[in-house]
């Protein structure tokens, strides 16, 4: 080995044998080969590896084997560093990263690039974003998918030499964060005295990640989408948290909750990363169990969670708390009105937490909710159900609720509707109904749809409930009916099937290229181009169509841009350009707007 090669403090094995390698003028796989060993063995830090260097008096320095990740004792998905147990792959991804001052301060000790600069044990670490001796970002040096290429680092140091005396990787210093000192104590072995000593550095450092993501939601409503170079100030977040112990995350949680949101958003939104990890990437590994009870007992105690619902990628059982929200929806009653009715009973405070997070134990609740659960008027049913009376008036009128008691009159009260029927009507609506954040192209509230196909809303509720239609979505701003949408294409194509040889205005209308189907619609209803009154063969329900012989009138007399194209074999923009030249103007002979529609005689008299 040549004495030229001093071992540079904190260096792997797969550096120093790389440096030595590149003095003897020759890769590192091929110096370890003649040698009898593998770079690949040596890589993974393996102890025969190493001594098998030293049969060929190629002794490499303890300290450089104390700072390189080993495969000895392991298993072949794990590594060794520093006396913790790290996944292989997390270090051994294909972006090398490291402190370009002390990659600047290696060349100042040496003269030959190939050989003086040396990479640390601790850059693989992903946690690692700092170097803590020149305060200085840790950065991307080079970028190899293949292990015996990207750990040979001589040569890709070599090369990226004048960039690094060019100051090019040079970065903005900063001051170490809490996390960033107690992670290289816990790499040089030292005590820390922080709660967190206790756990797998690899698993104590992703969890400060993860809850730092969370905490994120009172700085930005797309925690998720910080960029990588930021990642330091969210490890040092959570951190601040963690350090502290269970106590202080139980309260950062409830915190979390107290911000937009609530239960039914689910908690992907409210934890965001932090349930998806250790309910499913982590849930099998021991490492986090601790992290994941305190995340389950946190959920248990404060949240209204219901039989079928998951806990941590568990099904949920039994339900032991309600919050007023749910357990408004499942007794019907108004939110504010239970609210009330449980405030004087002592359940919940009338003003402390928001309905959603207002929880109370289920059983113990059990007789106040079933007293509270009796008949109530019209009114206070359709506010229970989310309703417009205008909406509850067509519901009733087409038999989709009907009251408990026969009528007010025979009842003697207009508390005559039970608004258990109500959450029943919802919940045969809703199932398997997908959130909306917004109703997008498509999506229309359901009397909206109905409205549009001129149905009653009873004929599009029970083609749901019969499972005819099945693209159903809640609307994640309303609550009840108000959140009740469908998507109309589906709703048409299921309810309102075109008859034979005639046409919807509608579907004429986009056949045509008339692109607001009311304005065909104008044109009919103003006597300019027929259409027939014919019985709708399903809805059972006269209905204009557009049959061949009004289409054949249509054409006779109209152009609209798409079918004069059709008729000349031209472009219907130079067409219409033409046309504005001309003084041809869209028909438009009573001042209604009927759209780009040309008369025949005008257009062929102009293009003939």
């Amino acid at each position: 080995m040549p004495s030229s090669i001093p071992p540079r403090r904190r260096e792997t094995i797969a550096s120093f044998v790389s440096r030595t390698a590149a003095a003897s003028h020759v890769d590192a796989a091929t110096f370890a080969s003649d040698k009898e060993a593998s770079f690949q063995a040596l890589i993974a830090g393996s102890s025969k590896a190493v001594d098998a260097l030293k049969d060929f008096n190629c002794h490499i320095p303890s300290d450089v084997v104390e700072w390189s990740p080993s495969s000895d004792g392991v298993t072949g998905r794990q590594r060794l560093f520093r006396g913790h147990i790290f996944p292989s792959k997390v270090l051994q991804l294909s972006e090398m990263r490291g402190c370009p001052e002390c990659l600047l301060r290696d060349l100042e000790d040496h003269a030959d690039p190939k050989t003086s600069m040396a990479m640390r044990g601790h850059w693989l670490v992903p946690h690692v974003t700092l170097c803590l001796e020149h305060h200085h970002p840790i950065v991307p040096l080079w970028k190899e998918s293949k292990p015996l290429l990207r750990f040979d680092s001589a040569p890709h140091l070599a090369s990226l030499a004048p960039d690094i005396m060019a100051g090019k990787l040079t970065r903005e210093s900063r001051e170490p964060t809490g996390f960033e000192t107690w992670l290289d104590d816990r790499l040089e072995g030292r005590d820390t005295g922080t709660w967190l000593d206790q756990f797998s550095l690899h698993a104590a450092c992703n969890y400060c990640l993860l809850l730092g993501t969370s905490l994120l939601r009172h700085f930005t409503s797309a925690p998720s989408a910080v960029p990588d170079e930021e990642k330091w100030f969210i490890y040092d977040l959570g951190f601040m948290v963690a350090r502290h112990g269970e106590e202080e995350i139980r309260k950062a949680l409830n915190d979390l909750q107290g911000l937009p949101g609530g239960p039914h958003d689910g908690p992907r939104k409210i934890f965001p990363k932090m349930y998806d990890r250790l309910a499913y990437d982590y849930i099998d590994d021991p490492d986090y169990e601790a992290f994941r009870h305190i995340l389950r007992t946190h959920m248990v105690e404060t949240w209204p969670l219901n039989v079928g619902d998951e806990l941590l990628g568990e099904p949920v059982v039994e339900r032991r708390l309600h919050s007023v929200r749910t357990a408004a929806r499942a007794t019907g009653i108004d939110q504010r009105r239970l609210r009330k009715i449980l405030a004087a009973e002592g359940v919940v405070s009338e003003d402390g937490l928001p309905d959603a997070w207002e929880v109370f134990d289920a059983k113990r609740a059990d007789t106040i909710l079933k007293a509270a659960s009796t008949l109530v008027t019209a009114k206070d049913f359709a506010e229970g159900i989310g309703a417009t009376r205008s909406q509850f008036d067509l519901l009733v009128a087409g038999s989709v609720l009907t009251p408990r008691l026969p009528s007010v009159r025979e009842a003697g009260t207009k508390a005559i509707w039970d608004p258990a029927d109500g959450v029943r009507f919802l919940d045969s609506v809703f199932l398997g109904a997908s959130p909306l954040r917004q109703a997008q192209h498509g999506w229309e509230h359901i009397s909206k749809s109905a409205a549009r196909l001129m149905v009653g809303t009873e004929v599009i509720i029970r083609a749901i409930q019969e499972k005819r239609i099945v693209r159903i979505g809640n609307h994640a701003d309303f609550d009840g009916y108000a959140a009740l949408y469908v998507y109309h294409d589906e709703v048409c194509s299921v309810l309102s099937p075109e008859p034979s040889f005639n046409q919807s205005i509608e579907m004429f209308a986009k056949t045509v290229g008339i692109g607001q189907p009311v304005r065909m619609r104008r044109l009919v209803l103003n006597g300019h181009t027929p259409a027939t009154w014919m019985m709708h063969p399903k809805l059972k329900k006269d209905q204009l169509f557009i049959t061949p012989d009004d289409a054949d009138a249509f054409h006779k007399r109209f152009y609209t841009p798409r079918t004069m194209a059709q008729a000349y074999g031209k472009s219907w923009q130079s067409m219409t350009a033409t046309l504005r030249v001309a003084g041809i103007k869209a028909f438009s002979p009573d001042g209604e707007d009927y759209g780009s529609v040309y008369e025949r005689k005008h257009v062929d008299a102009t293009f003939q």
